[in-house]
């Protein structure tokens, strides 16, 4: 942890000249550039990657999963770069969003709280759920046991069957390994992920081997390279977004500054009403949101209710 803040401390070209010791290392030890490729989501974080591997390695292949829920400016930006020639190649799931939402249920709260929730709905007797539902000490939150007994389903499988799954069918098929665009500043479970392994590069001779060049970066070296390097990112991030991973994900919606479903009703209502009419077990995901947003007495931006400031400004005009 103390090798980990100090790397975090590090100049911005420190840790340029890092990523690229990261990435050359990478590619030299899997067997050159035909075994290696980036995985592009088309966000901010994985496009500072790829410009800083293109500078190394021009023709490096990026790879793109188009799970279809995007937001339309992320398509838009990984097409127009494939149209200027860049090497990308756009892989696709075998499920779309609306057949995993009412297969399995809709993602709600967290990945690990949902995996929680769905294993014990089929199994509460496990020795798994008992112990996560039944411990004293860091049980799963009262608040969020409503979902146990409730009509629709909750799910974490929605990363696995979009995004994991299609990129290691592609890894398989091709021989490859990933680099990604990661950083362990991200969340308690990537910090946790980089100690354990002791660094960005994660090699095995019978798993997955895989590079993560910007594990030491912070989201301000992110702004701070593409601001001084004036590196063209996906239009989204100028009409509000801070992520931009799937637009209609309901991870982390709970939260009082999360800002998604807002700036996604703003700029693409269509695709904000798409989303909503998802449906599990007749249970559309705006009525399951409604219930998770409730607990900490939030609501989706088209029902907020008027505040005060709201009718004063109606009687002042």
């Amino acid at each position: 942890m103390a090798e980990l803040r100090e790397k975090q401390s590090w100049t911005l070209p420190q840790k340029v000249q890092h990523a690229m010791d990261v990435i050359s290392t990478f590619v030299s030890r899997m067997g050159g550039l035909d075994k290696v490729y980036i995985s592009w989501s088309g966000g901010k974080d994985s496009t500072v990657l790829l410009d800083i591997a293109r500078r190394m390695y021009p023709d490096i292949l990026a790879v793109f999963c188009a799970t279809g829920n995007e937001y339309p400016d992320i398509m838009k930006f990984v097409r127009d770069a494939k149209k200027d020639g860049a090497n990308i190649q756009i892989i696709r799931p075998k499920m779309t969003p609306r057949e995993i939402w009412a297969k399995y249920g809709f993602p709600l709260v967290s990945k690990e709280k949902s995996q929680t929730i769905h294993e014990a709905r089929i199994n509460p007797n496990s020795p798994t759920s008992v112990k996560r539902l039944n411990k004293e000490r860091f049980a799963f939150p009262k608040k969020w046991r409503f979902l146990l007994a409730e009509d629709f389903n909750t799910c974490h499988k929605c990363c696995t069957i979009l995004k994991k799954n299609p990129f290691k069918h592609f890894e398989a098929i091709n021989g490859c390994s990933p680099i990604l665009g990661v950083m362990a500043s991200e969340s308690e479970l990537r910090e946790k992920d980089y100690i354990r392994h002791g660094g960005c590069n994660q090699f095995s001779q019978n798993g997955r081997s895989k590079s993560m060049p910007l594990s030491i970066w912070t989201d301000s070296d992110i702004w701070t390279y593409i601001d001084r390097f004036n590196i063209p990112i996906a239009d989204i991030y100028h009409k509000g977004a801070t992520r931009t991973g799937c637009m209609g994900c309901g991870f982390g919606a709970q939260f009082a500054d999360d800002t998604r479903f807002r700036v996604l009703l703003a700029n693409y209502p269509k695709c904000y009403d798409m989303v909503m009419d998802y449906t599990n077990n007749g249970v559309t995901f705006r009525e399951a949101l409604r219930k998770v947003l409730a607990v900490n007495k939030l609501y989706l931006p088209d029902e907020q209710p008027p505040t005060l400031f709201d009718e004063f400004n109606t009687k002042a005009i």
